[in-house]
């Protein structure tokens, strides 16, 4: 048993001697200078062993410490790659979005990030909570200086013209992700990259899902149909159409349609009346605000001369189904799928 100094056992073992030796200015009893060696043999191995069970407990300890301590992932950076091209990446989910362009705001409140956007263009009118948000400036012309104001973390843009103001903004460490969907698929595609970068990807995978679905639908409503050649008016004077690369291409092809715009090259070329009387479409279709009256198509010179005039198959859809690159697109695509073919969809809402 250990003997700590003033140890009443010790004390009185001293005095029963009766003899004390001086050494060094502390006295032993005789008895007790014989017990030294003894004593400090078994302090020795005393404190050996406590050094033995301290570094026993502390490889103990150190290893349950390591494992918990394993440094798990940092939060996983945001990395993908735009509709330019660009690899783009954020350190967390943004909270402060600004969309220069409509079908961007569509995505962004259709994937439930909607209260996060704090700046929009102009021309950004659905849905309706979009109209109450700041304005930035027109689709072709966004104030930079407005947007900086905003101190986004996240801002939207469409290529073409946006994009003189999209490498500004790069000058300036604003972070920007171009969303130009040229198909329903690259709409699909954008929403799920989108949900990523805020943070909701449940909510986009939900969504998409159920867009694919209504796609699949119309898919299998005209299967096995006859395909039909289609005009696809985009403004009357001069006459303008959707030709090569545009989300209208795809849509018309999905819904069984030949566009034959198609011929007259990428984006939204002028047509020639002539050539559109010699490929006489069976459909023509006209989006509101290029001609919003189907009967003043029939009325124009030589129209009568139309497949699609003489069989009453001219039709008037809302530009912004079938021009805006967003989750609306697939009402757009089930639009045109009814002109093409209504019997598809004979009792369908």
């Amino acid at each position: 048993m250990r003997m700590r100094s003033g140890d009443p056992r010790e004390m009185r073992a001293g005095r029963s001697t009766g003899e004390a030796v001086r050494t060094s200015g502390v006295q032993y009893s005789e008895r007790s200078r014989g017990a030294a060696p003894r004593r400090a043999r078994i302090w020795g191995a005393m404190v050996a062993a406590m050094l033995v069970l301290v570094a026993v407990l502390l490889a103990a300890v150190g290893c349950g410490t390591n494992q918990k301590a394993t440094p798990s992932a940092s939060p996983a950076r945001i990395a993908v790659t735009d509709d330019a091209g660009r690899a783009f990446t954020l350190q967390k989910p943004a909270t402060r979005i600004v969309s220069l362009a409509p079908a961007q705001t569509e995505m962004v409140y259709a994937v439930g990030a909607g209260d996060r956007v704090v700046g929009v263009s102009d021309f950004c009118d659905y849905p309706q909570d979009a109209k109450d948000v700041d304005k930035v400036g027109d689709f072709a012309n966004p104030n930079v200086e407005k947007i900086i104001s905003l101190k986004p973390d996240l801002v939207l843009a469409a290529s073409g013209v946006q994009s003189d103001a999209a490498a500004r903004l790069d000058e300036l460490n604003v972070p920007v992700v171009v969303l130009d969907p040229a198909t329903l698929d690259g709409v699909f595609e954008d929403l799920e990259k989108l949900g990523l970068l805020v943070g909701e990807q449940a909510k986009a995978k939900a969504l998409v899902d159920s867009l694919r679905a209504a796609a699949k639908d119309v898919e299998t409503r005209i299967s096995g149909r006859q395909q039909l050649k289609v005009f696809f008016e985009i403004y009357s004077k001069p006459l303008m159409t959707a030709g090569k690369g545009t989300l209208i291409e795809d849509l018309v092809r999905r819904a069984g349609g030949a566009n034959i715009g198609s011929s007259a090259g990428v984006g939204y070329p002028e047509f020639s009346q002539e050539v559109l009387i010699t490929e006489d479409p069976d459909v023509y279709i006209a989006v509101a605000g290029a001609q919003a009256d189907p009967g003043d198509i029939a009325k124009r010179p030589a129209y009568n001369q139309l497949t699609a005039v003489k069989e009453g198959r001219v039709f008037v859809i809302e530009d912004n189904l079938v021009v805006r690159s967003g989750p609306r697109a697939l009402q757009g695509l089930r639009q045109i799928a009814a002109f093409l073919h209504p019997d598809a969809f004979e009792g369908s809402e």
